[in-house]
Parts: structure tokens; C-alpha cells; sequence
């Protein structure tokens, strides 16, 4: 009776303060039974009532730790829900695992979710800190209960995904083969990209996440058909290139054609990956395969078309340079307003950031008109504004490299030694830009070429500094001893520009190995001995640098080298290890890297220090832009103005061609801070943010482009903010418009020579000529299908949803036409317009009189539209938005675009594999062969752009740039 009278009253009346009183009275009576119907009472009112019972936990506690005690696990039950209402929740649950089943994991509640959650903190980190494939003894055996009936729970919702990513971040292995044995079959291919696309940001040693990826790979059969995607991936993160080496051949063999196109597939993806040296072994083993005097003729043909594919200057290569300098929309107006601005400021740093910025939209298109019609202005550069100008041609024309002597030999070193050497040095370092990483670097004429001028360069540091680099860039990552040696001895002359630079050629010739070889470990000792012998800065800095560049990926295996120049006395020093810190754990969001970088950014007293391990940072979580926005929101708003800078640099380089509405609102109030620098670094932070987006897309992106045009324009902006102003411009119209700054692969993988060049893009804070290395990151944002024949079919195209305006390029501008003046009309006296307004109204009389009056109709339309024009706008608005598009092929997709896309299975061409991105070059299965489709082939497709004829033959006055 009582407890019906209890339910038939309100809640505030049935448990009053009084109430809960009373109810805890009854926990210190002696009889047992009294307590226990306390406790039941008392749980089933506490999440209402717990401040009132919150007084009572240490005697509830009691009763939870009386064994004797027949409701033990009652009274947990009850005080840990306090505690968790009191927000204690460690003991909340502590008390929780000791409840046993008044813990119901399955209830839907925030307490149930917040206490798993807690469960899973503590079971991860326990198991992390455990060696791998051992059973930690530590843990509370109630605890891994709960946490066995978790996954049992994930299992029964299909929540295979969730489960997967507690498995890895605990670092058990068994489980993840478990999770892959429970997971149904038609949802095991989603299951193994998943876990092939979130394993290089777990937290987890190198070895573990490899450990992992091996496991799958031995999992494969387990699939319902085999993914070839997968397992090329796969491999490749394992670096296992006789395994890829042999699926290859296997996949074109010849008996299958679907599987040769695959094959195809795959070889273009590999290419794309930028990883260099595992292609070449790749390539090496292709060229002779064990047992090649055996295959057919049509086995060695499919051979040499994945070589032909991945080769150094290869079909992949070729495919995205050509439609780059094809269907670049690079707008020259923008430069030549810039150039109009500046032209009467005798200021060379400015020429330099508008040659800097002219080469960045023009990247890899070839189109050098805007120098040829500038010659007079060209000229004006002297000294290192020389070395810049012309070296810019490198990155104009990088990846062109069959056509790279002829277009430099003007500009290259002659016999006799002329009098020029900034040319001349810029020209080799030109060379090294438009071979920068490329495969079969041993037979490069490129390579030969700047070791010959590197030897015949005399005391011309100018000559030096470009060949050097050109070196190291042309030779990247592949380690040669004999090019080592070359670039050593130019560093002990103890000449601070030649030295700067052969250290930097020496950590890009080494880049990404590590202490893998015997070659590398001694370049690290030596580099460290070096840096405390020479006097220098500028070489002390770049030897900081290129250590941090060889460890470049090498995560927990660079820690003694990352030790040995953190510990440093010297600023310099540490400065270089915070881009070892930076570069080593880049994309892996490893938290020990990132507490290290906060530390030092508010605790070292070198301004520098501090602004490198701001800026490094954006390295290490590049894969996890947002965690960075909240990181570093505080940093933007520090009293340090290197701080603030280091911070812009590490949102930019997290988030590039993003678009992200939050990053942006970040950077905007740092574009009007006090300091001229900080301004510089939120404005080229804020391009590459808005790289490739639209005013549809982001809506103040054209408020920034007319910021950028006034800040150039107006007299009193200081250099630093203009030469921010002019880069970013370049930045944002990136390679004619159709290049991205990307530090991954498609397919997820580092890209070793972006994340270089990005980081050697930010010592230009100290040397100009640095600025050049951003070309290094740029990557073509294209959608080229191919059929067998690799031509282009114009039977294939790919579904976007959303407005065309959403993606589109900006418009190019248009140059300004004078207006005449014309005469201002002549003022209505208020007696005047009275008079007219009632003529008027008796006209609309008349009007209304006659239906049929046509003049009436239009006056009424014209009101209609002039009074109210937000109707057919918003009406036209949500047509737009609810519409989709085909791209056609070929087509610029940018990043933010693959979301919105997805293929039509149904048209005559698809892709060969239907789980691929909608990026990039795609291989087509023909499903109708025998009738003849339309194609385009790539010298067809140059043909039909619109672009402007070809200048006469001219020659260039040597010496000029």
C-alpha cells in the first residue's frame, strides 16, 4: 500500500528533502534487512536525490566494502552513482566495477556511457603500457569483464568499427583478429580499409601498427573476393616490394583482362604515392623478373606498361603535367596589377615576392608568358633578387624533366666562365627544382650536370648555393656515398652560403633514412660535430635542419638523434630539433610529441625555439586538423609575436585547401595584428587554407582577395605584410589552379618531399631562395579516366552533388575601363515630385479600368521586381543547391570536392575498381568492347584548350635574370 500510495504523488512530493533524510536514517540501523531496503530505496531515487545523499557516502561506502554484507554490491551501485554526479569519476568507477550486475552496461544512460567510456581510458592505457601480445596483470579483472561485454555488445549492435578502433588503440592484436572473424562477410572490405586508413594516426609504435597491417594481409582469404586495392596498400605500408613486385605480375599475366587493368590501377597508385625509392625498387625488379625468359610476349608487354606507368618521368608523370599546363586558368592580371603596384618602389624585396609568387600559380604549367612580356622588369633584379628570378623557372617547369637542359641552357654555366653567377647559380638550382625527386637518379644527365658545375664553380658562392641544392633536390633520398662526399667537402670550405646550402643537400639526398645505413649514421655524427666547430649560423641552422630531414617518418627510431639536439646548449641546435621532433612523427599525432612541442613553445627562452615548435606542430597533426584549431587557439592569442606567427604556420599547414570555416576565423583578427610579421604569417596561413575554394564555398574568400589587392596597393602597409600579401596570392592560385598542398598520398601515405618542402618552405624566414621548396608539396588535383589503351573515353564522367559555383574556379579579373564623366542630374524640388506622384496615381487608375492593356502588365511586373527581388532569387538559390553535375573527363576535383562525388556504375565506362577514391588517375572497364567509343588522346586533349599561339623563336639577353 505504501508504495502505491507513493506512485500516485508527484516526484517532488514523494522524495522531499526530508525523504532521502529519512531514508539514510535507515542505513544505520542494525537489522540488515533494514539497510538493504534503505539501499533499494535509495538507489531508486539518487540520480534525483543524490546532493541530499551525498553526505551519507562514507557510510554508504562501508556497506559496500562489508563482504558480509548481502547487498555489498547494492550500496557500490548507489555510491558510485553519487560519485559520478559529483563528477569523481575515478571512483565512480571503482565503486561501478564493484556492483556487479547493477552495473548494466547495455542501459542507454549518460552514466553507463560516461563510465564505459572511463572503462576504456583505463583499460587502453594499461594495455599500452604492456608489451605487445601480452596480457597485462595489472588490470581488475572486473574491469576487463566490462570490457569483454562491451565488445560482446558491438558485436550484437554491428558495431565493428567502434570495437576495431578500441582493439588498436589498446594495442591488442588478438582482438582485432577476432573483430575480423565476427564481422559478417559483405561488410569485411569496409572493415579492412578502415583499418588500413586510421593505422597510421594510433597511437602505437611503428612496429605495433605494422604488426597490424601484417595481420591483415594474412587475413586477405578471409575476404568474400579478393581486394586488390587493399592488399597493394597494405603491402606498400609494410614497404614489402617483392610482394607487390609479385602481385603485379600476377595481376597481369594476360589471362584475365579485368585483372591486367587492375594491375594498371595499381601501378598508378603506387606512382602517386611520391614514394620514390619504393618505387624504384619496384621498377629494378620489373625490368628483369625471375623467370622472364619464360613469359609470354603478351606478359612482358603488360610488364612494360607498368614500368612505362611508374618510370621516372612515366606515363603517370606525363598524364598529370600535361593537363596541368594545358588547363592551367592561371590569372596574369593579378601579377600584372601587383607588378604596377610595386613598380615604383625601388624595394627588391618586393620583385622577389612577385617572381616567388608569379612561379607558385604557374607551377608545373610551363607558362612563362608573364616573363617574356616583362623582360625590362626582369632586368631590374640584380645579385640574389637574380638567383631568385631565375630558379623560378624551376618551378615553373617542375616534372618536365626530358625538356629541362634545353629550356636552361641559356642560363647555365658556359665555358668560359662568364660574369653572371647569380644566373648561373639560380639556373642549377632550377635544374634540381625540375628533377626533384625522381627515380633512376643514377643515370640522370641532371645529376652529372650540377656535380660538373659543382666542380668547376671556383670560389663562386653563388654557383655553390645553386648547385648544392640543385643536388640535393635532383638526388633526393637516395643516398648515394659519392654524392654525400661531394656535398660534405663544400660544407667544410667553412663558406656560410655554399655551407648552408650543402647542408641542406646533404639532409634532402639522406631524407627519411634514418640510422637505417651505415652511410646515414656517420652524416648525423658528423653533421652534430660540425655544427660545434663552425662559426656560422646560417650553416649551424641548416645542419640542425638537415638531421631533422634524414629522421623525416622514422618516429620512435629518431628518439636518440631528437634527444641529442634538444638536450643542446646552443638555440640553433634545438631549433633543428624541434623539426626533428616535427618531421619525425609527421601525421602520426603521436601526444608525447605534441606535449614535448607545447612545452618548449612556452618554456624556451629562444624566440626562435619557440616559433619552430609552434609551427611543427601543424606537422605532427596534420591527419587531426581539428585537434590543432584547439591547441593552438590560445597560441594565436599570446603576448609573443613568434608564438602567434609559429601558430598561423601550424593551421596552414594542417589545414591547406580545406576551406574549414573555423581555421579561417582563427587567422582573420592575426591579419591586423600589431606586428608586421604576424600579419605575413596569417595572410599566407589563410591561402593555403582557402586554396582551391570557391566564394560559394567560403564566403569571405573574396573580401581576403581584395584585402590582399589593397594591402599591395596602398603605400602604407609595411614590407613584411606586403611580401605576405603578393606570396599569398601566388599560393592561392597554386599551379594554375589545379594543385593543392597535400603531405599525404591519396592513399594515405607521407609524402617524404612535401613535408620537406614545407619545412624548408619556412626557413625562408631566413633566406629567400627557400621559398621555392613549396613546389616540392604541390599536388595536381585532377580526375583522368583511361581505358586499356590509356586514352581518355569521352563516355565517362562522374556525379557531383551540389551547385557547379560550389567548386568552380574564381573568375579572372578583368581590367578596369574608363568611364566618362557624365553631367549629375538635376535636383527635383519636393513640390515637383508631389505634383508628379499624383499624375501618377491617376494614370494607375486609368490602367486598372482596362485588363487588357498590355503597357499595364509590364509597369506592374517592373514594380514587382524592383520592390521585391529576394523571390526569384531564393526560388533560383534552392534549385542550385538541391541540383548535381557531371564532371567530365578530364576534370579538376579538388580535395574538398571527393566528398560530393561518387561514380554512375551504370554509364559505358567505369572504374576498373569501384571502392577507389574518385581521384586521380582511374583506370575504366568497358563494358560495351565491341563498339568503337570516342576517345581523346593527350595530344588531341592539348589541342582543343583554348590557350594563345606560341611566340616566335626569340632569344633571351643572357645575363638579364
Amino acid at each position: 500500500m505504501e508504495s502505491t500510495d507513493e506512485g500516485s504523488l508527484p516526484t517532488h512530493h514523494r522524495f522531499g528533502s526530508g525523504t532521502a533524510d529519512a531514508i539514510v536514517a535507515g542505513l544505520k540501523e542494525e537489522n540488515s534487512r533494514l539497510r538493504e531496503g534503505s539501499l533499494r530505496r535509495l538507489y531508486s531515487i539518487v540520480d534525483r536525490c543524490w546532493s541530499e545523499i551525498s553526505d551519507a557516502i562514507p557510510l554508504i561506502e562501508e556497506l559496500s566494502e562489508d563482504d558480509t554484507f548481502r547487498s555489498h554490491e547494492l550500496a557500490a551501485a548507489v555510491a558510485s552513482k553519487i560519485f559520478f554526479h559529483l563528477e569523481e569519476y575515478d571512483d565512480a568507477l571503482r565503486l561501478a566495477l564493484g556492483a556487479g550486475n547493477f552495473f548494466d552496461i547495455d542501459a542507454r544512460t549518460e552514466y553507463v556511457e560516461m563510465l564505459i567510456s572511463k572503462c576504456m581510458d583505463t583499460y587502453i592505457q594499461n594495455h599500452q603500457s604492456s608489451p605487445i601480445g601480452i596480457q597485462s596483470h595489472d588490470l581488475d579483472p572486473r574491469l576487463a569483464n566490462v570490457i569483454e561485454r562491451m565488445f560482446q555488445r558491438c558485436y550484437a549492435d554491428g558495431k565493428y568499427f567502434h570495437a576495431v578502433g578500441v582493439a588498436l588503440e589498446a594495442h591488442r592484436l588478438n582482438k582485432v583478429e577476432e573483430i575480423v572473424t565476427r564481422c559478417p562477410l559483405g561488410d569485411r572490405h569496409a572493415l579492412f580499409s578502415y583499418v588500413l586508413e586510421v593505422i597510421p594516426s594510433v597511437t602505437a609504435t611503428c612496429a605495433f601498427r605494422q604488426l597490424v597491417v601484417r595481420t591483415l594481409v594474412t587475413l586477405h582469404p578471409l575476404l568474400p573476393s579478393p581486394d586488390y586495392i587493399f592488399l597493394c596498400s597494405a603491402l606498400q605500408y609494410l614497404g614489402a616490394s617483392n610482394e607487390v613486385q609479385d602481385l603485379l605480375l600476377k595481376l597481369v599475366d594476360g589471362k584475365n583482362h579485368h585483372e591486367t587493368l587492375l594491375g594498371y590501377q595499381l601501378a598508378f597508385l603506387i606512382a602517386e604515392s611520391d614514394n620514390h625509392r619504393f618505387i624504384f625498387d619496384i621498377v629494378s625488379k620489373l625490368r628483369d623478373p625471375a623467370g622472364s625468359s619464360t613469359l609470354n610476349d603478351l606478359h612482358q608487354n603488360h610488364i612494360s606498361h607498368l614500368i612505362r606507368i611508374m618510370d621516372t618521368d612515366g606515363l603517370a608523370s606525363k598524364i598529370s603535367l600535361d593537363f596541368m599546363s594545358t588547363r592551367s586558368r592561371t590569372d596574369t592580371l593579378i601579377f600584372k596589377a601587383i607588378k604596377e603596384s610595386i613598380d615604383g618602389n625601388r624595394n627588391s624585396v618586393l620583385h622577389n615576392a612577385t617572381v616567388i609568387s608569379h612561379s607558385y600559380a604557374n607551377a608545373s604549367t610551363k607558362d612563362t608568358a608573364f616573363l617574356r612580356n616583362n623582360l625590362d622588369w626582369m632586368g631590374k633584379a640584380s645579385n640574389w633578387a637574380k638567383f631568385i628570378a631565375t630558379s623560378s623557372i624551376g618551378v615553373i617547369h617542375q616534372g618536365h624533366v626530358e625538356e629541362s637542359i634545353r629550356i636552361l641552357q641559356p642560363y647555365l654555366p658556359q665555358t668560359p666562365a662568364s660574369n653572371s653567377p647569380f644566373s648561373e647559380g639560380g639556373a642549377l638550382y632550377a635544374l634540381g627544382l625540375i628533377h626533384a625527386n625522381k627515380a633512376q637518379l643514377s643515370t640522370s644527365a641532371a645529376v652529372s650536370r650540377l656535380i660538373d658545375a659543382l666542380h668547376s664553380s671556383g670560389n663562386s658562392e653563388p654557383l655553390q648555393h645553386g648547385a648544392c641544392l640543385g643536388l640535393g633536390l635532383a638526388a633526393m633520398s637516395t643516398g648515394k656515398a659519392q654524392y654525400y662526399d661531394e656535398l660534405r667537402t663544400v660544407l667544410y670550405f667553412d663558406s656560410a652560403i655554399a655551407g648552408e646550402a650543402a647542408a641542406y643537400g646533404i639532409g634532402l639526398l639522406l631524407l627519411g633514412h634514418g640510422d637505417e645505413t651505415l652511410l646515414s649514421q656517420n652524416a648525423i655524427s658528423e653533421l652534430y660535430s660540425y655544427a660545434h666547430e663552425t662559426c656560422h649560423e646560417k650553416i649551424i641552422r641548416a645542419v640542425a635542419l638537415a638531421i631533422s630531414l634524414i629522421v623525416c617518418g622514422k618516429e620512435k627510431a629518431a628518439e636518440t638523434t631528437i634527444e641529442m639536439l634538444l638536450r643542446d646548449r646552443d638555440a640553433i641546435i634545438r631549433y633543428g630539433g624541434m623539426h626533428a621532433i616535427g618531421l619525425a612523427y609527421a601525421g602520426t599525432a603521436n601526444n608525447q610529441a605534441v606535449k614535448r612541442l607545447l612545452h618548449v613553445a612556452v618554456s624556451d627562452v629562444s624566440d626562435d625555439v619557440r616559433r619552430a615548435a609552434v609551427t611543427c606542430l601543424g606537422f605532427v597533426l596534420f591527419r587531426n586538423p581539428k585537434r590543432i584549431l584547439a591547441l593552438v587557439g590560445l597560441l594565436l592569442e599570446s603576448f609573443n609575436p613568434h608564438v602567434r606567427y609559429g601558430a598561423c604556420m601550424a593551421i596552414g599547414l594542417s589545414h591547406p585547401a580545406s576551406g574549414d570555416v573555423d581555421a579561417i576565423a582563427l587567422l582573420q583578427p592575426l591579419q591586423t595584428d600589431a606586428i608586421d610579421f604576424v600579419r605575413q604569417g596569417a595572410l599566407m596561413a589563410t591561402a593555403l587554407v582557402v586554396m582551391q575554394q570557391s566564394s560559394a564555398q567560403v564566403h569571405m574568400l573574396g573580401s581576403f582577395r581584395n584585402k590582399i589587392t589593397e594591402l599591395v596597393k596602398d603605400k602604407y602597409p609595411s614590407t613584411l605584410t606586403k611580401v605576405g600579401a603578393i606570396i599569398a596570392a601566388g599560393i592561392m592560385d597554386a599551379g594554375g589552379r589545379n594543385c593543392a598542398v597535400a603531405l599525404q598520398s591519396s592513399s594515405g601515405f607521407l609524402k617524404h618531399s612535401a613535408c620537406a618542402g614545407m619545412a624548408l618552405w619556412v626557413q625562408s624566414w631566413y633566406w629567400y631562395p627557400m621559398f621555392h621548396f613549396f613546389s616540392l608539396a604541390l599536388t595536381p588535383t585532377v580526375l583522368i579516366g583511361l581505358n586499356s589503351n590509356f586514352d581518355m573515353p569521352t563516355d565517362f564522367s562522374v556525379i557531383c552533388s551540389g551547385s557547379p559555383d560550389l567548386f568552380a574556379y574564381p573568375p579572372l579579373t578583368t581590367e578596369k575601363q574608363e568611364t566618362k564623366k557624365e553631367r549629375v542630374a538635376t535636383a527635383i524640388l519636393s513640390t515637383t515630385l508631389k505634383h508628379k506622384v499624383r499624375e501618377k496615381a491617376k494614370d494607375k487608375h486609368k490602367a486598372s479600368s482596362s485588363a487588357s492593356d498590355p503597357d499595364a502588365t509590364s509597369i506592374s511586373l517592373s514594380n514587382a521586381d524592383l520592390t521585391s527581388p529576394q523571390e526569384p532569387l531564393d526560388a533560383c538559390a534552392q534549385v542550385t543547391v538541391g541540383s548535381s553535375f557531371r564532371l567530365s573527363n578530364p576534370s579538376r576535383l579538388t580535395q574538398i570536392q571527393m566528398k560530393s562525388c561518387k561514380f554512375d556504375l551504370e554509364q559505358r565506362f567505369v572504374p576498373v575498381a569501384t571502392t577507389i577514391k574518385t581521384h586521380g588517375i582511374i583506370m575504366l572497364a568497358d563494358r560495351e568492347p565491341s563498339t568503337m567509343p570516342q576517345i581523346t588522346r593527350f595530344h588531341d586533349f592539348a589541342r582543343a584548350v583554348n590557350e594563345s599561339a606560341l611566340p616566335t623563336a626569340f632569344e633571351w639577353p643572357y645575363g638579364l635574370l
